[in-house]
């Protein structure tokens, strides 16, 4: 018995169906996940390695080409890139479509530990990543102040970040435009010279005299302590007295031969918010998660818990955020769906003068549009721009098959 044949047959029945089919719809309406972008899992694994101070030919040399050749090894793979900059090497591995992520991660991991002891001893161990081109933030908050560059840096990393990745659906909160504290030490060449010091011997002070070791437990008779062997230098004025060599057995200091300033990273990067210096907070969310859900909740996390308890001066704003255009996309499907079901209608109506005919086109477009929510959901798929448009063309599809047929 066919579908058609069995819904006039046993047209209660067909009508239970369609309005299971309808409830089923709206639920996975109110819970399927919305975003701006399809999640899309290409198989490409990332190696990332960091060489601070490394210029890119030695980046090129040392660290890039022992990863290419050693992660050319693995099967499956359509093409290697990478890419050699000041201090940092990055080698991009794109495998076939039929090449499970999973799978690909694990052999590039083992690849890449075969070649750890051939690296630079002052590289950093290599960070193998799976690439997610749907990790994009979905909204940018700015927050500014008559404050110095380092205290905004403090105050986004310590408190606003913190409060904000416990929001469900929040999977990453990213720091835009900051600087990192740097304590520089500026040294004083013709002050180095008069003294007789070179360059290894502050490299030798600083990896003699400023370091942190575990230092293991004391245990006593009902109790035991860890101990640890903290040898740095935690403020700038207890660097500048560090001694750095003896010259006819006085002690040179570092502070005799250089200055130290408690400053920021080098400016390569920046973040401004109408024309005026500022630190960003990007809001990623989790895989298949509610982007406007979420946007929801950071804005009453910010309204009610964050700008209340700000210090004077500061200020948070928000730049950007994809709420609006995914809000207009899916009010977009709903006015073409209701317009659609009473156009249709109507233009039955004016041409069949059938109420049967006009009733079958204005319940066939809500029925078939949440079935496929419904399989959409089930699926692992979300609202977003591709499936959106895909659902409006089935509108039109809907129409022309039920038309077609009356």
């Amino acid at each position: 018995m066919t579908l058609p044949e069995l819904s006039i047959r046993r047209h209660v029945l067909a009508w239970m169906l369609s309005a299971l089919l309808v409830l089923f719809g709206l639920v996975s309406f109110e819970r399927i996940g919305v975003g701006r972008y399809p999640y899309i899992d290409f198989p490409m694994i990332s190696v990332t390695t960091l060489l601070p101070g490394a210029n890119p030919e030695i980046i090129d040399a040392s660290i890039t080409n022992l990863i290419e050749t050693a992660v050319n090894a693995v099967p499956g793979i359509e093409h290697v890139q990478s890419a050699s900059s000041p201090g940092a090497s990055v080698v991009r591995v794109t495998f076939q479509l039929s090449k499970n992520i999973d799978v690909a991660f694990n052999e590039v991991q083992a690849k890449v530990n075969q070649v750890l002891r051939d690296l630079p001893d002052d590289a950093d161990p290599p960070v193998v990543a799976k690439v997610e081109f749907g990790a994009i933030p979905i909204m940018w908050i700015a927050l500014q102040g008559d404050r110095t560059q380092q205290q905004l840096n403090q105050y986004a990393r310590t408190v606003i970040k913190k409060r904000l990745e416990n929001i469900d659906g929040v999977g990453e909160v990213r720091l835009g435009g900051k600087r990192e504290r740097t304590i520089r030490v500026n040294l004083d060449l013709p002050r180095m010279n008069a003294y007789g010091i070179t360059t290894q011997d502050l490299l030798r002070a600083f990896q003699g005299e400023h370091f942190q070791l575990p230092g293991g437990f004391l245990v006593g008779r009902d109790r035991e302590y860890l101990i640890k062997l903290d040898l740095e230098f935690h403020q700038p004025s207890e660097l500048r007295r560090m001694i750095v060599a003896y010259r006819e057995g006085a002690p040179i200091r570092l502070g005799d031969i250089a200055q130290v300033v408690d400053g920021l990273a080098d400016k390569r990067r920046l973040a401004r918010y109408n024309d005026r210096p500022t630190v960003a907070l990007g809001i990623v969310k989790v895989t298949g998660g509610n982007a406007v859900a979420i946007i929801d909740a950071v804005k009453q996390r910010l309204r009610d818990e964050i700008v209340p308890q700000l210090p004077p001066g500061m200020k948070v704003s928000i730049a950007s955020n994809d709420a609006d255009l995914i809000n207009q996309l899916v009010h977009a499907l709903e006015e073409h769906l209701l317009l659609g079901s009473l156009l249709t209608a109507l233009v039955v109506w004016l041409f069949l003068k059938s109420l049967r005919a006009t009733a079958i086109i204005a319940l066939a477009i809500p029925v078939s549009l949440l079935g496929a929510v419904v399989v959409m959901y089930f699926f692992g798929y979300t609202f977003d721009t591709m499936t959106l448009l895909g659902l409006l063309l089935l509108i039109g599809i809907v129409v022309d098959d039920a038309i077609v047929v009356l």
